[in-house]
């Protein structure tokens, strides 16, 4: 075997272009290393961040943020296992721990399993990277941006479902080769100690604020979807161009001393459109992950070539630190359902963090296979682009709501069931085995890191080959209610709450279309802790203003209120009718026992049945209800 570190001077005696030759050549293997550690590790981290989410429970947010905080600051211990096991030790160390415990986690689905399983890969990721930064900071930091187009690259081919939730050979398949390619590239790098290219180790701190920015907005494929009006092909393909390009514009602009500047103008523009989902939402998300691209790439790769063993300690605080306030950023903009304050803040860390170490000398990068990189990491995102394009239908069929309709309501909890395994598949099928008309969904995620960044209703959506109407809560767009349907919609509205104890909640409105009429379905759903019950009444006062009276209605929905309860009184006395109402204790819906999950009606529409379908592919049960509409009679 090759050893990753050869000793000083066994290179002495190359020159020319044969040495430039060599030399390239061993930089595409340090790329390659670094990508497929960076791709890897982007998967353990939704895996561990997810899964522990509801592993530990979403109401204990201490204990969440001590859990993420001990797991992504592990790549401090670099050092000193640099310190016990050398510098090919650690190298060799890091690389299989990080590609044995993702090898673990696609083919286990228990939970509390993953979620050791994911911080076993954090911290194998961790050392990795620092182990390579603090080798060759040039060729493994264009790996790094690689490993996100990467990234993007195959949540795209898999609908924006990670490889470690997708089960069958294909998968596994994809993830072999992964490893596979790390393997063998770290078998085929080789370095001389007069030729190591450390990172600074404060430069590594830039690393943690980059990577939240791609977790919310440059990897985001459900936001470039939600605020662009962008289907998935052309949310992978904006986003990865945009990586593709700040790569290769970086290496241009870590030439010049204020190369910093454009970037950051750019990436701000960008990330304001992006986030406010006007008209220019396209070019905004172009213009962030091209300007967020550029500044990291510049940074790793511009400055002084200085020669010699780099401090594997510092670089190993470095990432830590950034580490640390990824966790810090990303934990504040998650609890205040994803608020475009922390969405700033660490768009201000990476800028101010360039603006300081942005380098000052021409960047020494002619034998990093930079432009050459960039063209393979947009052809990657570019061929799963195309791939759903091909997969996607051209159309859903849409039929009229015939007199008798079935609605459900369900509470999905983003994919996740009462034993806390993730599945969308089983989701669907509990959805199949009541076979209804129409499905109001709640806690649905179009990109959340917490609930695993795969975008649910396009999955749903396409899975049961129904239509789509989309209502968030969030400020971000990413988190709410969704309604489903076989029937042609005709008008979506929405309205957000504007008071809330926990995360911002909303009521979707859709009138969908009938052979005899239309019916309006209101989804919603209230606040949920027991003691906000002033919340919630407050909340259902805005609903039943939202509602306006337009029959014939259905209103549907998470309540967290029990019958009896106030805010169930109110919507008695406004006129509708609990359909479930005759059910007794069978008809309970959450997994406490108590019944939540209502489906109300106006007046003039018949209950002919309801039910509550006995699956806990959720922490709910869904409520079916058999409804005559009013043009039946």
């Amino acid at each position: 075997m090759t050893s990753p570190l050869r000793p000083a001077g066994s290179g002495a005696g190359r020159a020319g272009w044969l040495s430039l030759a060599r030399e390239s050549a061993e930089s595409w293997w340090v790329v390659v290393l670094a990508a497929t550690a960076m791709a890897l590790g982007l998967q353990a981290t939704r895996v561990f961040v997810a899964d522990l989410l509801f592993v530990v429970d979403q109401s204990r947010r201490t204990a969440l943020a001590l859990y993420n905080l001990g797991a992504f600051s592990t790549a401090v211990l670099a050092g000193p296992l640099a310190l016990a096991l050398g510098r090919r030790g650690l190298l060799l160390t890091s690389a299989g721990t990080l590609w044995l415990s993702r090898l673990a986690l696609q083919v286990t689905d228990d939970p509390p399993l993953r979620v050791l399983l994911g911080a076993i890969g954090l911290a194998g990721w961790g050392w990795l990277l620092v182990s390579l930064l603090s080798l060759d900071r040039r060729s493994a930091g264009v790996g790094l941006l690689a490993g996100c187009a990467l990234d993007l690259a195959l949540r795209t081919a898999w609908l924006t479902v990670d490889l470690p939730w997708t089960p069958g050979p294909a998968a596994h398949v994809a993830t072999a080769l992964l490893i596979g390619a790390g393997a063998l590239s770290l078998l085929a790098a080789q370095w001389e100690e007069d030729e190591i290219v450390a990172l600074p180790g404060t430069r590594a701190l830039l690393i943690g604020p980059f990577l939240a920015l791609f977790h919310l907005v440059l990897g985001n494929l459900g936001l470039a979807q939600v605020q662009a009006g962008l289907r998935l092909p052309a949310a992978a393909l904006a986003l990865g161009f945009g990586l593709a390009s700040g790569m290769a514009l970086g290496r241009l602009l870590a030439s010049h001393w204020a190369g910093w500047l454009p970037g950051t103008a750019a990436s701000g523009l960008g990330l304001w459109l992006a986030w406010h989902g006007s008209s220019g939402a396209v070019a905004g998300l172009l213009l962030a992950a091209t300007g967020v691209a550029a500044l990291l790439a510049g940074v790793l790769l511009g400055g002084r070539a200085d020669r010699g063993a780099g401090s594997v300690n510092r670089v190993a605080l470095g990432f830590a630190l950034g580490m640390v306030l990824q966790v810090g950023l990303l934990f504040r903009y998650y609890t205040a359902t994803g608020s475009g304050l922390y969405l700033g803040a660490a768009w201000l860390l990476t800028t101010l963090g360039t603006t300081v170490w942005w380098p000052s000398r021409k960047p020494g990068t002619d034998r990093v296979p930079v432009y050459s990189t960039a063209l393979v990491a947009g052809a990657l995102v570019a061929l799963a682009a195309g791939w759903q394009g091909l997969r996607a239908p051209a159309a859903l069929s849409a039929a009229p709501l015939a007199g008798q309709v079935t609605v459900m309501t369900y509470n999905i909890q983003s994919g996740f069931a009462l034993d806390d395994r993730w599945s969308l598949e089983e989701t669907a099928r509990t959805i199949e085995a009541a076979r209804p008309d129409v499905v109001v969904l709640q806690e649905v995620s179009r990109g959340w890191l917490v609930t695993n960044g795969a975008d649910n209703l396009l999955w749903l959506s396409r899975r049961l080959g129904m239509q789509a109407a989309w209502g968030p809560a969030s400020a971000d767009g990413l988190w709410g209610n969704a309604v489903l349907t076989r029937a042609p919609v005709s008008a979506v509205e929405l309205r957000r709450f504007s008071q809330t104890q926990n995360l911002r909640r909303s009521a979707l409105a859709v009138r969908v279309e009938a052979g005899g009429g239309s019916l309006w379905v209101i989804g919603t759903h209230l606040d949920d802790p027991r003691g906000a019950g002033a919340v919630r009444l407050a909340q259902v006062e805005e609903l039943v203003a939202f509602w306006a009276g337009r029959t014939p209605v259905v209103i549907a929905g998470d309540l967290n209120a029990e019958p009896g309860d106030a805010v169930i009184a109110r919507l008695l006395d406004a006129g509708l009718v609990d359909a479930a109402l005759g059910l007794g204790p069978e008809g309970t819906t959450s997994d406490d026992g108590r019944r939540i999950d209502y489906v109300l009606v106006s007046p003039e529409i018949t209950v002919l049945e309801a039910r509550v379908l006995d699956r806990w592919s959720s922490d709910h049960r869904p409520v079916v209800a058999t409804l005559r509409m009013p043009w039946a009679e």
